[in-house]
């Protein structure tokens, strides 16, 4: 029989119990760097113990599935959300009768594209592949993938950090729609952090938060009450104050587009010679190296990653190919001054926008000069301020507007650095200062589309077809109609085809009859993707031809 005291003891035990399972979160902030786990509370009167914190997966456990899916190169159907009335579990996936492939189902969070049971993922094949990433025991059961399962926050950290670097590359570039979506959270977090959102009920109260990486791929955490969305939106610039700075790790650093800069295009090199004395040797430099112009003047530079040196009849050349984040840091650095913050990070956002417009496809990398006619970039590696600036607003770019810029005079879509230093200084965010500059377009991401070369133009004419098609296709039996997901991509080499996971064509051009005979080929193919007609080639060609001269 228990005394009065032991039942006292009992109670608070099972009082405690339930608070640490139940209780809505304060705002919390966690995250896991060189084995160490960090955690900071808002308002706390003491240091947070995030050991002991606990939370929803929410949506999280889509970080799991993608990660899986890529690494196992599965080629799953895109879901297809039901025609006629929308269903409540599509609320986050696409209108009715349209179809969505994996990165935006990720970037979107809609559930049923993930379903294990849709996806046909074992439990014996999720075992093997999460038990060969080491990953933590509640991860190993296909049961725990649901919005409900609670758990330690270390433990769901521990977990994202199990993700291998091909996948987490993948999930990060799937997830840049989500990091913009909200121009006041990106520009107070940056786009270095990448996330799924989630929202969930704890003891009857909204709770909602992220998951994700940071640019170096440590894992974090974030949860506050209210939704996803309200709570990123109050906490934004606390979170950016607390999270570390951090840089790209080797992952990001590799999916990053390349940049090959061909130095100092308008002043002609007489020499260039070792720091210590003695001609440098053709090929690539490393190390301190002086060269001399034939203006007279002099630069000392330190070949950081290498520079690559040539000597011809018209004298020596120097070029290198650059990590496109590195350019636009080095960009930052030669047309503007990294100290100014704002005013620097909305020139990394210009730079790498000049770039993505003007530089030149060459053997996978953009082809662009060292000309104050384009935009002049620094042979020095970039300083640690202009490497913040192209950080902070990795990936992202200008969409919609033809991207210049002057040391101090601004026209119409041309923004001035002199001014936006000014506009900086007065409190304005650097988004504020893009949009003033360039008011007709709007912030996306570059790293988004991962190697798409959109043609926008290509979508809307197919899209503008579909509709002067529509009787002759629904009479074809197992049409379905594309939809909004659909991207056209440039092709640059290999054959025209189409992806039918991620919705997506890759063709070379479409101004020819041929051309459009190939991009109307490759979308029957998605449009019959669940018929066998989709894999008919003779079928479809014939279809494809008959729409062109429709």
């Amino acid at each position: 029989m228990k005394t009065p005291a032991l039942r006292l003891l009992a109670c608070a035990a099972l009082l405690a119990a339930a608070a640490a399972h139940a209780a809505p979160p304060d705002t919390r902030l966690a995250w896991r760097r060189d084995g160490q786990l960090h955690g900071v509370q808002r308002d706390a009167s003491s240091p947070a113990d995030a050991s002991a914190w606990r939370t929803p997966l929410g949506s999280s456990w889509k970080l799991f599935m993608h990660a899986y899916l890529h690494a196992n190169a599965v080629q799953e159907p895109a879901y297809r959300c039901v025609a006629g009335q929308r269903q409540p579990e599509e609320e986050y996936c696409c209108e009715p009768g349209e179809s969505i492939g994996r990165d935006e189902a990720l970037a979107r969070s809609c559930g049923p594209y993930f379903d294990p049971k849709r996806l046909g993922v074992s439990e014996q094949d999720w075992q093997h592949y999460w038990k060969a990433q080491d990953a933590p025991a509640w991860l190993l059961r296909l049961s725990q993938l649901q919005p409900a399962t609670e758990l330690r926050v270390d433990d769901l950290l521990q977990a994202v950090a199990r993700i291998p670097d091909a996948e987490k590359t993948a999930a990060r570039q799937a997830l840049m729609p989500l990091a913009v979506r909200d121009p006041s959270v990106a520009a107070a977090v940056g786009l270095g952090p990448r996330y799924k959102t989630w929202s969930w009920r704890i003891n009857g109260e909204r709770a909602g938060g992220a998951a994700g990486w940071l640019l170096d791929g440590s894992p974090f955490w974030f949860g506050a009450p209210g939704t996803s969305k309200t709570a990123l939106q109050a906490n934004a610039r606390w979170i950016g104050e607390q999270l570390p700075a951090t840089p790209p790790d080797a992952a990001a650093v590799a999916a990053q587009d390349c940049v090959e800069v061909s130095f100092f295009q308008r002043y002609p090199i007489r020499s260039v010679t070792r720091a210590g004395g003695g001609d440098s040797p053709d090929g690539p430099l490393s190390g301190r190296h002086r060269i001399a112009f034939e203006n007279g003047s002099q630069l000392l530079v330190d070949a950081v990653p290498a520079l690559l040196l040539r000597r011809d009849v018209d004298g020596p050349h120097i070029s290198a190919r650059l990590p496109l984040e590195d350019y636009v840091a080095r960009v930052v650095d030669r047309e503007g001054k990294a100290r100014e913050t704002q005013a620097a990070r909305a020139l990394a956002v210009a730079s790498r926008s000049y770039v993505m417009q003007n530089g030149i496809p060459v053997e996978g990398c953009r082809a662009i000069a060292d000309d104050s006619r384009l935009q002049r970039v620094s042979p020095n590696p970039p300083s640690a301020a202009a490497r913040a600036a192209a950080a902070f607003t990795d990936g992202l770019v200008l969409a919609g507007a033809n991207v210049r810029y002057h040391a101090d005079t601004a026209a119409d879509g041309v923004m001035s650095w002199q001014e936006a230093v000014a506009q900086g200084r007065a409190g304005m965010r650097f988004d504020a200062i893009l949009a003033k500059a360039y008011p007709a377009a709007t912030l996306a991401g570059r790293q988004a589309n991962g190697d798409c070369d959109e043609m926008p133009q290509a979508a809307l004419w197919l899209a503008q077809r579909q509709q002067r098609w529509r009787d002759t296709l629904r009479s074809q039996p197992g049409y379905e109609p594309v939809g909004a997901a659909l991207r056209v991509c440039r092709l640059d080499s290999g054959t025209p085809h189409s992806d039918q996971r991620r919705l997506v064509i890759r063709v070379r051009e479409w101004a020819s009859r041929e051309g459009r005979v190939t991009l109307i080929h490759e979308y029957l193919h998605l449009a019959f993707r669940h018929h066998p007609v989709g894999r008919d080639e003779a079928a479809i060609e014939r279809l494809a031809q008959r729409l062109a001269d429709s």
